[in-house]
């Protein structure tokens, strides 16, 4: 549902007829977003894309694209795939995180909802939720449908894949009858990434592949590289790459500071990357059932917290030590209390962060840091005003060692403040963002749980799905028999 964007910025910088490139791609449609995080020019930005399920921008006479059914059978919009791509100009480097589209989080002002019914609300809504809930800046917004994806498929001839069993799904009506290598054009190629229910068959019956959307992820991101490279292969075919050009102008919406400039300059930066190393991510993740009966996915602490601050700081050039740059390291702030041993489980103590400051995101960025460290951290989406100069750990009176504990890993520091209203709550400590938060200690910030009111349940480290860089390389359809190499395509 989304290689089409990376596709473009390989493709369009080959272009020679420079002029008619940037007056067709002055087409694409442009979207004000104000959620938007704002990044300096040059710097390493992270962009949102978007795979959207809307079907008011399907062609109605295309036969193909009466299984989708019309916009008032499926109305509004889902983000059907999210993924985050951090680009490092500079360094000409891209690295790819995928966000489950049933990850459960806290949608500002809707509440607790799986975070693709976000999108339902405008791509605003969806960028402050995960800046909010993830404590992630977005830079950019890319935008991409089903008609968009089709074109530009069929404009690079298609995909190959290595189907090792006949699979199918009938939901997204994928059907591949035999076994072998199969170009993916259009429809199916549509179908293949959409699979939340693929099926493959084997031993004389047919077996669904485990994980759901957690596996049509690994499918995702396997394309993309498949399709970047059958791209790179179209660069001396004016033909395709004008059908491409004329394929995303039709159906591409990304935000308005994402100019035709910007888009040209990252084509030429990234147009000889080799597709193969491009790091592929999904953040990492636990299925439970809510309380009301949904079965969706949480965050997977500390992986997750640990996964994003990585993505976060990727392409970012390495701070100098003091000593190396001949400068006396500053002293950190006074109000920072020393370390204490840790003789209270990090895992035993739930822990509430509010904002303080009034700087967006900041207290899932300081919730991620304390998941890093074991805690039980979720956000408390109520905003406290912007009055602390300091932050401040407040705590029952039976929980002061804990508390000494995390206001030493509070970035910045942080001052004690003991709160007899604590005790009966279900938070035995409190942290209160203010000012003096500073992420240049403590690391990176990186991913939360969901707010207070729907916390997931704790569970152990180990029960992660995926953790932090152990997504394959390559990805191989179930039913390839174990200890083999499918053949190249």
């Amino acid at each position: 549902m989304t290689a089409n964007a990376l596709v473009a910025m390989c493709l369009v910088g080959t272009v020679s007829a420079y002029g008619y490139v940037q007056w067709r791609l002055g087409q694409i449609r442009h979207e004000k977003l104000t959620a938007l995080t704002n990044v300096n020019g040059g710097k390493p930005f992270t962009l949102l894309i978007v795979g959207s399920d809307s079907r008011a921008a399907l062609n109605a006479n295309d036969p193909a694209n009466a299984q989708f059914g019309s916009a008032s059978q499926t109305p509004g919009q889902r983000s059907d795939t999210i993924i985050l791509a951090r680009i490092a100009p500079a360094t000409r480097q891209v690295e790819l995180l995928s966000l489950p589209r049933d990850l459960w989080v806290n949608i500002p002002g809707l509440g607790p909802n799986r975070i693709n019914a976000a999108f339902d609300s405008g791509p605003n809504l969806l960028i402050q939720t995960i800046q909010q809930d993830l404590g992630l800046p977005v830079n950019h917004f890319v935008e991409v449908n089903f008609d968009s994806f089709q074109a530009i498929t069929d404009a690079v001839g298609g995909v190959k894949f290595y189907f090792p069993t006949p699979a199918k799904d009938a939901y997204s009506l994928l059907n591949v009858p035999a076994p072998g290598c199969v170009l993916l054009t259009g429809q199916q190629a549509l179908a293949f990434v959409r699979a939340r229910h693929y099926q493959y068959y084997e031993n004389g019956y047919w077996h669904f592949e485990g994980a759901s959307d957690l596996a049509r992820i690994q499918r995702q991101q396997a394309f993309i590289k498949k399709m970047l490279k059958k791209a790179q292969g179209e660069f001396t075919n004016p033909i395709a790459l004008n059908d491409v050009i004329g394929g995303i102008t039709k159906n591409l919406t990304v935000d308005s500071g994402f100019s035709t400039n910007l888009l040209i300059e990252l084509a030429k930066d990234f147009r000889s990357v080799n597709p193969s190393t491009i790091a592929t991510i999904t953040l990492p993740n636990y299925g439970y059932t809510t309380s009301g009966g949904a079965e969706v996915l949480g965050l997977q602490q500390p992986q997750a917290a640990q996964t994003i601050a990585a993505f976060d700081s990727f392409g970012q050039a390495p701070t100098p030590s003091p000593a190396a740059s001949g400068t006396t390291a500053p002293p950190r702030a006074a109000t920072t209390p020393t370390a204490p041993p840790v003789t209270v489980a990090p895992a035993s103590v739930p822990v509430e962060v509010a904002n303080g400051d009034g700087v967006v995101g900041q207290a899932a960025k300081l919730a991620n840091v304390l998941a890093a460290e074991g805690y039980q951290a979720s956000v408390n989406a109520a905003s406290q005003g912007t009055a602390y100069a300091v932050s401040q750990v407040r705590y029952a009176p039976d929980a002061r060692t804990a508390a000494q504990q995390i206001a030493a890993a509070v970035p910045g520091g942080a001052t004690l403040v003991e709160d007899r209203s604590l005790t009966p709550t279900a938070y035995s400590v409190e942290v209160i963002t203010g000012s003096s938060y500073t992420t240049s200690t403590g690391g990176s910030p990186a991913a939360t749980s969901p707010p207070s009111a729907t916390t997931a349940p704790a569970i152990p480290a180990t029960t992660a799905t995926t953790v932090p860089g152990t997504n394959p390389g390559t990805y191989e359809l179930p039913g390839m028999p174990a200890g083999t190499t499918p053949p190249a395509c």
